[in-house]
């Protein structure tokens, strides 16, 4: 497909205008996540009997937070690629809406997991989930990827190797444990539902040393 031709004082512009429509889709995306929750109804109003639903929905409220959380953090890396980025091209366009697609399905994936939260013998739903998470990792993957790409120079700066190395492992960590959290959910599905909670964990020590090594190898905005 043929580039759109753009006046230099408007390149900016239509940048802006992806960022926005991005913006509003995470945030749409992840306000329909709860949507998903019901609030009990009872045929005898007393707090035992709210206590008693509401305890059945326990397994819906932690999809709710791991989905909440994972859409809250592929939207700030999202926000982290964008930060480098200086220029709008068509394929950018579409490998955004490739990624955005993954996100915007987070919704039925992660409410058609709830719904069935407390059938563990059920796999096609959580298998489901799974491979939404998978398909918004390996987006996230592909976008970084594309934006990094020295030979396309669409950088505001020269980023280091490690520094892109960051930026990938960001985007492949979670689907790689939601891979493990499947294999071993079909050995005890309680135990495998449960290793998504590592993520955060897992994130933090694998970019704690990538941070530093980036920060220490990149140059002073000044000089790059």
């Amino acid at each position: 497909m043929e580039e759109a031709k753009h006046d230099e004082s408007k390149a900016h512009f239509q940048l802006e205008r992806l960022t926005c429509f991005i913006d509003g889709v995470f945030a749409i995306a992840i306000t329909l996540l709860v949507i998903e929750i019901k609030v009990p109804e009872l045929e005898e109003f007393t707090d035992k009997n709210l206590l008693h639903d509401l305890s059945k929905m326990i397994f819906k409220f932690i999809g709710f937070f791991i989905s909440f959380g994972i859409i809250g953090h592929y939207w700030s890396v999202h926000h982290r690629i964008f930060g480098y980025v200086k220029k709008y091209t068509t394929t950018l366009f579409w490998v955004n809406l490739v990624y955005l697609l993954s996100v915007v399905l987070l919704p039925f994936s992660s409410g058609l997991l709830g719904e069935y939260s407390t059938h563990m013998e059920m796999n096609i739903p959580y298998t489901i989930y799974v491979i939404n998470m998978v398909f918004t990792g390996f987006a996230n993957c592909l976008l970084w990827i594309y934006v990094a790409d020295p030979k396309r120079d669409m950088l505001t700066r020269k980023i280091s190797k490690s520094r892109i190395k960051l930026g990938l492992y960001r985007s492949i960590i979670i689907p790689i444990v939601f891979i493990i959290s499947l294999l071993v959910s079909f050995l005890n599905p309680t135990i495998g539902r449960f290793i998504p909670l590592l993520i955060p964990f897992a994130l933090h020590w694998g970019m704690r040393g990538l941070e530093k090594a980036a920060n220490k190898q990149e140059a002073p905005i000044d000089e790059a």
